[in-house]
């Protein structure tokens, strides 16, 4: 399991436990940021890596419609 899926689990128990602290909910919603923060450096650099591979406007429309390049 992704380590997204593995948080946004984890923060649904904390959620659903009436005895998680405020802080403990708090800790798993950064961990959380931090990993959709990472995840979008990363496409933007794989868009950034793919650009110059699409070969027709085509291709580039699918992929900028798909939000993988800008």
């Amino acid at each position: 399991m992704p380590e997204g899926y593995r948080i946004v689990e984890e923060l649904i128990d904390l959620l659903e436990d009436e005895n998680s602290t405020d802080e403990q909910i708090r800790r798993k919603m950064d961990a959380l940021q931090q990993v959709k923060d990472n995840a979008r450096k990363e496409l933007a650099q794989v868009g950034r890596e793919l650009a110059p591979l699409l070969t027709s406007p085509r291709q580039e429309a699918i992929f900028l419609i798909m939000g993988y390049i800008d």
